[in-house]
């Protein structure tokens, strides 16, 4: 391309079409356009990085070394056997190295990809439990992603129970490549055990801000089928994960925080089973006392269902029936929020609600007194009174009134 655009110039110079100012200036403008592309890497010299999973390295539990696996696509088998481009072999590969920091270890991955890594199109990261659960590791291996400036902020991050790299070996039935399967299983919102997904860029504020916060935690289920195991809680003081929510005590965060997640929740009415299906959650918190040894929050939990399942016979358009299941609702939504506050309060001593976010904005002059022995020192969130107040509307039966006429 250059010596094409060097031999156009020259013609026109000799044929008296452009005078040598402005042939110089040309030459000068095209070689500075030149030097953006010095360190360019063409597209066939490059493996792509769709997934990353970090593991404590097996061979000694003491050292700072870690294991670190990268998804790499495989563009001839990733390409759409419908159009008669793909392969019959895996549309990824994984490879595994270790060594003291990302960085360096990525640096020995060269070696075995051939090919120069690119993580433009990097869609996760899984670390696994255990690592995370060490003080300050979690926000230590964070720092390249957030300082590398091929990273995005939007990269989705989660918590394995396990081994992160197991995970990167999932064949999905309906996905070519793991990575892929995992960053849609997270963005996934019909499950009330589950948070929303968590990026990259939102951890780098939470860590800027010094305040506790929930990651999704996954597990393998079987050689096809990743699931969630729960949600694994980040004490910002302690710089680690200090433990997790699972079944009932998840769902009781997804209330509180007020996420836009759908699911069910099983309740009782007149002795017989019946299954809401929420279709809207919505949390607020108000301050009834702010004195800071007898701090006392209000959690007002709103919620909107269907009837999913319907085991007794009861006439669900009869209003008095209505209010029963209304109020076997929130009955229901009020015990499993307080099992959650329990484990919070006492056993995690982690506020993963964000009550610490709600005082900094609405109430800052309480917050400042508070903030340094928030989770820490006074520990004023383990001795706060947190109450929690449902209001469930249940607005239709769904498509029947009822199963039988007894």
């Amino acid at each position: 391309m250059w010596s094409s655009f060097y031999g156009q110039l020259i013609k026109l110079k000799a044929e008296n079409k452009v005078n040598k100012f402005t042939l110089i200036c040309s030459l000068i403008f095209y070689l500075l356009i030149l030097t953006g592309c010095w360190d360019n890497v063409e597209i066939e010299e490059r493996a792509f990085v769709y997934g990353l999973a970090i593991d404590r390295t097996e061979e000694s539990k003491s050292n700072s070394e870690i294991e670190l696996t990268e998804q790499l696509i495989v563009p001839e088998q990733f390409a759409s056997t419908g159009s008669g481009g793909g392969g019959s072999g895996p549309a990824f590969r994984n490879l595994t190295a270790s060594g003291e920091t990302i960085f360096d270890v990525n640096r020995e991955m060269f070696k075995q990809a051939s090919r120069t890594t690119d993580p433009t199109h990097l869609l996760l990261v899984l670390f696994s439990e255990e690592l995370a659960k060490e003080p300050k590791r979690l926000e230590q291996l964070l720092d390249v992603f957030l300082r590398e400036k091929d990273m995005r902020r939007g990269i989705n991050i989660a918590i394995t129970s396990g081994k992160a790299s197991e995970l990167l070996t999932v064949v999905p039935e309906h996905e070519k490549v793991p990575a892929q399967y995992i960053s849609k299983l997270l963005e996934q919102k019909k499950n009330l055990e589950i948070i929303n997904v968590v990026k990259i860029g939102d951890i780098q504020n939470k860590l800027l801000d010094n305040v506790s916060f929930p990651l999704p935690l996954l597990k393998t289920m079987n050689p096809t089928v990743i699931d969630y195991e729960g949600i694994a809680i980040y004490n910002a003081q302690k710089d680690q994960i200090v433990g997790t929510l699972k079944g009932d005590y998840a769902k009781g965060l997804s209330f509180m925080s007020g996420k836009k997640h759908t699911g069910t929740i099983n309740i009782e009415v007149d002795q017989e089973k019946a299954t809401v299906e929420l279709t809207e959650i919505k949390s607020s918190f108000s301050l009834i006392n702010d004195d800071p040894n007898n701090l006392h929050i209000s959690v007002n939990v709103e919620v909107e269902g269907t009837i999913a399942e319907q085991l007794g016979t009861d006439d669900v358009l009869d209003r008095e029936v209505l209010q029963q299941f209304n109020r076997a609702l929130e009955k229901e939504i009020e015990k499993l929020t307080k099992g959650t506050l329990t484990i919070l309060q006492n056993d995690l001593q982690t506020d993963a609600i964000g009550l610490g976010s709600y005082l900094f904005q609405h109430h800052p002059k309480l917050w400042k007194s508070v903030k340094v022995d928030w989770e820490t020192g006074e520990k004023y969130f383990t001795q706060s009174r947190i109450d929690v107040i449902a209001n469930a509307t249940v607005n239709r039966p769904g498509s029947i009134i009822r199963t039988t006429n007894n």
